[in-house]
């Protein structure tokens, strides 16, 4: 990065040195070397952060063609221009001056009598010594984050380690910005004003500064530098310095990245030892809702390696997530993918179901999210449902607050007395997962209990074996209804539901009573069907739930 110029403007060397143009003070400019010019095309050959001495030699009285070599020097991001007055250049012109100033490039003047040998040989040293001294920092910090790494002291020493690098307090969040370590408990709770945080992972720097007050303390905004701890081309979270007691100097830039890299370290170890339990938490799953056993006490002696208490009751529940293809194509959400999203919920499940329930057990699969709700030895089972289904309303609100507008769809199975029992309740919740949606709607929470008929439909694999049981009539009436909206079934369904009501009918369909007549005028046209038989609608009402199956 090299030596900030303000601080080379301090050394011996240019005492008698005048800023004639431009600001040094209070600007980030660096100087990453040294070099003599007199040829007018030298801007073609440097890069940037060149700290460039000349006496004008060729260029002298040359007013415009000293013009364009200022401009095309501040455009190449030089360090600085230092003029040498002697015979060739007596001053510096104003209109030189003029042109620094406006483009805010440092110009500096030196007398004649000056060596180009006396500021170029400091100015090389310091440039060298302080390269020396950020390898040995650098060395220093490697080495400190490493111990760290090979004695696996976790995260929260990395926190520790790095707060006493930089004397600031240092917090590490995860990819929700929730911090989960830190090196002083005080600033566990932190309030980020900037909501753009996913915005600045998209930049090409990986340091940004984030604003954020301190709750419980005066109103005072700080600036948190963080850089994103990226694990598998995945953000996993982010190390944030708080630039409470110092402004970040350079060294302590060479810290952030040491720890950054033990971090990402840190956390890919993580993953993989997640990845592993949930391999194997995954296989249980697999075995208990497949009824896969082959003795209790194996299973027993299995969940107890991951803290699974199986000698209980549970209710199977499955959450199906779906339509959140918009929420991580978002892009804002870009550095997310579904397992992460699926994180995300399974964090939003921990927080709800704690006013609920405790040591529930769950595995995700896929679009899913396998749940086993323990139920206490005598509980009333009614009232199990009735917290399951409190719960699922619950964690629907909290999803959609926080974040977004993603379905999840709620199937509760029946009670599993022993782990024998659980791939029946998986099954249950599975069917009241799949057809709750097609008989009660989107964002559902349903029992199988609930399902009623549709129960026996749904043992039905093939759905070409459940057409020979729709009345044919029926069939008469999809027919007529293809360019309708399914106005006459959806109407002949509504008055079998209100008992052949046809005033409630109309009421629950919010149309005139007359329509609702002349609907039931055709059904009877076209199909002659007695609706008011009894023993004809019985057969009329199990082939329109049948329909609701097939489609």
């Amino acid at each position: 990065m090299g030596i900030l110029l303000s601080r080379l403007m301090k050394m011996p060397c240019f005492k008698n040195a005048k800023l004639v143009a431009g600001t040094v003070e209070n600007k980030n400019t660096y100087v990453e070397g040294i070099t003599i010019i007199e040829r007018p095309d030298i801007a073609n050959w440097i890069k940037g952060g060149e700290l460039l001495l000349s006496s004008f030699y060729s260029i002298d009285k040359n007013i415009e063609a000293q013009k364009i070599l200022v401009t095309e020097l501040a455009e190449k991001k030089a360090a600085a221009l230092i003029i040498k007055t002697s015979r060739f250049l007596t001053t510096i012109p104003d209109e030189i001056i003029d042109l620094g100033n406006q483009l805010d490039f440092p110009i500096i003047e030196i007398s004649g009598d000056t060596k180009y040998i006396d500021i170029t040989y400091p100015v090389m040293g310091e440039i060298f010594n302080d390269q020396v001294n950020r390898l040995n920092y650098y060395k220093d910090c490697h080495e400190k984050f490493t111990k760290l790494s090979l004695k696996m002291k976790g995260i929260s020493a990395v926190a520790e380690t790095l707060g006493d690098l930089v004397e600031n307090p240092v917090i590490i969040l995860n990819n929700e910005l929730t911090p989960i370590a830190w090196n002083d408990p005080k600033y566990r709770d932190i309030d980020i004003i900037d909501d753009n945080i996913k915005g600045l992972v998209e930049k090409d720097y990986p340091v940004y500064g984030l604003k954020m007050k301190i709750p419980n303390t005066n109103d005072t905004i700080y600036t948190m530098i963080i850089e994103p701890i990226q694990v598998l081309n995945e953000i996993r979270g982010y190390l944030g310095v708080l630039e409470k007691n110092r402004i970040m100097e350079e060294l302590d830039f060479i810290a952030l990245e040491s720890a950054a890299t033990t971090l990402k370290l840190e956390m890919l170890k993580d993953v993989a030892v997640t990845e592993v339990e949930l391999k194997y938490k995954g296989d249980l799953m697999d075995d208990l809702i497949n009824e896969r056993i082959d003795s209790i006490q194996s299973i027993y002696d299995r969940g107890n390696l991951f803290g699974w208490n199986l000698k209980r009751s549970f209710i199977v529940t499955l959450l199906n997530i779906s339509q959140y293809e918009k929420y991580i194509n978002n892009k804002k959400n870009l550095t997310e993918g579904l397992h992460l999203l699926m994180d995300k919920i399974k964090k939003r499940i921990d927080r709800v179901s704690y006013y609920y329930t405790t040591d529930y057990i769950s595995i995700n699969k896929g679009d899913y999210i396998i749940m086993l709700w323990p139920i206490e030895k005598g509980a009333n089972l009614r009232s199990s449902y009735n917290a399951i289904k409190e719960f699922g309303q619950e964690l629907k609100r909290v999803i959609l607050d926080e974040i977004g507008n993603i379905e999840v769809s709620i199937g509760i199975g029946g009670l599993a007395e022993n782990p024998l029992e659980i791939g029946k309740s998986y099954s249950e919740a599975k069917d009241a997962v799949n057809f709750g949606y097609r008989i009660f709607g989107k964002d559902f929470i349903t029992t199988f209990e609930e399902l009623g008929i549709y129960k026996l439909l749904c043992r039905y694999e093939n759905r070409d074996d459940l057409k020979k049981f729709v009345h044919p009539s029926l069939w008469i009436l999809k027919e007529y209804d293809k360019d309708k909206n399914n106005e006459l079934i959806d109407t002949l369904e509504k008055y079998l539901h209100c008992n052949l009501n046809a005033v409630k009918t109309a009421e629950e369909l919010f149309v005139h009573y007359k329509t609702v007549l002349y609907r039931l005028n055709r059904i009877k046209e076209l199909t002659n069907l007695d609706i008011e038989n009894r023993a004809n609608m019985l057969e009329i009402e199990v082939g329109l739930k049948i329909l609701r199956i097939i489609n």
